[in-house]
């Protein structure tokens, strides 16, 4: 029997109300739902049955301007569909239509339908195994541990025995110790005391929820039928006796995509509530039993909240993260530009960053820098080092350098020759000419992005320069003035600024920042080739609010701007 969203109602005019509508659907509404029965911050409910199922549709005291909620009553791990969460809710797309209380109803029924329609055909039975992590992390049965997993470099297709440290908040495990040393010291300065032993263990294919281990001889059970040597770390683990323990399970789903699922082991209590010694759990054991698998399966087990270290990978474009991550990148300039882009390479999956300044933080820089006033007084390329790792721990290398690039090329050679990029934000000529005549060096093979900000913030430009061919000093004359700027005229720096700078603010800041670093970004993964330049421009609002014009030169060979600037790009060409 499907249900009929085109009811009749018992009204014959006027606006009948939600009540009226399922009234007019006759045997298949079953009645309002209790204020006391409804789910946490839902206002009204109303309660339907489909075939041999009943429905709970809740709204919340937002509705109609939020969508309406459906609920299968009744739902178990045991009788698990995609797309539905533990509470029986519907993960629905359905959208609100604001105002109208009964559409917004109608549509959210009629996607439910839907759904469920599909489930029973198993149209969606591939999501239970590439959501995995979703569904498991749902079906948690301890909520106060959290165990965060560091994939290792064959991910989730094979076993191994990975090292746990212990946090406040639970355990981060690693595929080894010394990836367990380099993300515990970046986020806590400091190497780890101790490890924890534990098999992460490569299954295929991952469980439905309703296979979801609730024992421990479930769990060995699972592992002795989908995995090909997990076996042998379990009877590892239960060698060392220990009073706790944690596995971890690892696949992949059909289309690939990796996931990592926990589980908490611990000796059950005896009558003092005291974990059971090593003699009580092999207590009584069959001697023609497997004593390992015995004294595992005497184990209480908790299925635990697990997420990847790495999750935010899967954000940025295919192929892109493997790439980036093997990138070898220089940074000179840490400053408010310069630091900005070091984050943003970072962020954007960039392994191995040197950074290069010679200068410490100023209290005039907190306000644009992306560090703040609690490093003020310290170096700004070791500083920022240190906040990077500590903000994005598992990235592989990220080393400042209090220093002059020149001196830090005559020092650190072996660093130039094997760099993809140097990057230089130092907004200086005769620093930018220094990296330049690093780049002419025979053999080198990296390229540079040279970027910089005109006054006021108005103008910022990225160029590439291959280690051939057109060179950076072909766009400034014998005493390093630009060539082709764009902004003419303009207020007097203050008097903190001491003459070197003009004042600009975050918002200005950060369309130079994305310019150098997309361009950047753009050269290491090949789509752009050198020599390229890029500009953006601000808005002309901007330019009058700075007493500033566009130069003549600048319209004159590229055209005047409109009001709203942006970007540009060219060939780094001068006549």
């Amino acid at each position: 029997m499907s249900l009929p969203l085109n009811a009749t109602t018992v009204a014959s005019s006027g606006d009948p109300g939600l009540d009226a509508w399922f009234i007019g659907l006759g045997d298949e509404f079953l009645g309002r739902i209790p204020v006391g029965s409804l789910r946490p911050r839902m206002v009204e409910g109303w309660r339907l049955r489909w075939r041999d199922r009943e429905l709970e549709i809740q709204v919340d005291a937002d509705f109609p301007f939020s969508a309406a909620r459906v609920y299968v009553v009744g739902y178990s791990r045991a009788k698990a569909e995609p797309h539905v969460e533990r509470d029986g809710k519907l993960c629905l797309a359905t959208k609100a239509v604001p105002g109208d209380r009964l559409l917004t109803v109608q549509a959210a029924i009629a996607d439910a339908i839907q759904l469920l329609t599909e489930n029973e055909t198993r149209k969606h039975e591939d999501d239970f195994r590439d959501d995995f992590g979703l569904y498991w992390l749902s079906w948690a049965t301890r909520s106060d541990l959290r165990v965060e997993v560091m994939p290792g470099p064959f991910g989730a297709g094979k076993t191994i025995l990975g090292r746990a440290v212990m946090t406040g908040r639970g355990m981060l495990v690693f595929p080894g110790q010394a990836e367990a040393v380099r993300v515990w010291k970046n986020l806590t300065g400091t190497v780890p005391k101790s490890f924890k032993e534990t098999p992460i263990i490569a299954i295929d294919p991952l469980p439905a929820p309703a296979r979801y281990p609730e024992t421990a001889e479930e769990l060995w059970a699972l592992v002795e039928a989908r995995s090909q040597d997990g076996v042998d770390l379990l009877k590892r683990l239960m060698s060392n006796s220990p009073k706790e323990a944690v596995v971890v399970l690892a696949g992949k789903g059909p289309s690939g995509r990796e996931h990592y699922a926990a589980m908490y082991l611990r000796r059950p209590l005896d009558s003092g509530g005291k974990p059971l010694n090593r003699r009580s759990m092999r207590k009584s054991i069959d001697p023609s039993k497997d004593t390992a698998r015995t004294v595992f399966g005497r184990f209480k087990l908790d299925r635990v909240a697990t997420q990847r270290t790495d999750s935010s990978a899967s954000r940025l474009p295919g192929g892109v993260q493997n790439l980036l991550s093997d990138a070898k990148v220089i940074i000179a300039g840490c400053g408010a530009l310069g630091s900005g882009v070091a984050r943003m390479l970072a962020q954007a999956g960039i392994e191995h960053l040197r950074l290069v300044d010679p200068e410490d933080l100023g209290w005039e820089n907190i306000r644009r820098h992306e560090l703040g006033a609690l490093a003020v007084g310290t170096g700004k390329a070791k500083s920022l080092a240190d906040s990077i790792r500590a903000s994005l721990p598992t990235i592989g290398f990220v080393e400042g350098y209090v220093s002059t690039f020149a001196a830090f090329a005559r020092q650190h050679a072996e660093a130039i020759e094997a760099a993809d990029l140097i990057i230089s934000c130092t907004g200086e000529w005769a620093a930018d000419a220094s990296v330049e005549n690093a780049l002419t060096r025979i053999g080198q093979e990296a390229v540079a992005v040279y970027g910089w900000m005109e006054p006021h913030a108005l103008a910022a430009h990225a160029v590439l320069i291959g280690n051939s061919g057109a060179k950076f000093a072909d766009g400034f004359d014998d005493h390093g003035q630009f060539r082709l700027p764009v902004v003419a005229g303009g207020k007097p720096p203050p008097a903190e600024c001491g003459g070197a700078s003009t004042p600009f603010g975050a918002v200005e800041l950060a369309n130079a920042q994305a310019l150098v670093a997309r361009l950047a970004i753009d050269a290491l993964r090949g789509i752009v080739a050198a020599p390229l330049w890029r500009s953006w421009l601000a808005d002309a609002a901007a330019f009058r609010e700075a007493d500033a014009s566009f130069a003549s030169g600048w319209a004159a060979s590229r055209g005047q701007p409109d009001d709203m600037g942006g970007p540009y790009e060219d060939d780094w060409t001068f006549s």
